[in-house]
């Protein structure tokens, strides 16, 4: 996957945590993986709304499937 090279301004005692932490070179995988979680995090939360109305509607889309059923599956002359 290629990779994009940013120029971001963050507080200094943040920068300077990550450093003491993960050292000079962890800064760019420390700050990929924050972003990675944070994006999922926020994914699920955008698609949960989507995910509990399919769900709550998943019977009724059935039974309206099983009306259309015998339409689809039966010979026609045409």
């Amino acid at each position: 996957m290629p990779n994009t090279r940013l120029n971001i301004t963050l507080p200094s005692t943040i920068v300077d945590d990550i450093k003491a932490l993960y050292g000079q070179r962890g800064l760019s995988q420390f700050l990929e993986e924050a972003a990675r979680e944070k994006l999922n995090e926020v994914k699920k939360k955008a698609y949960k709304g989507l995910i509990e109305g399919y769900t709550s509607t998943a019977a009724e889309t059935k039974e309206v499937l099983k009306k259309f059923e015998s339409a689809v599956t039966e010979k026609r002359d045409v």
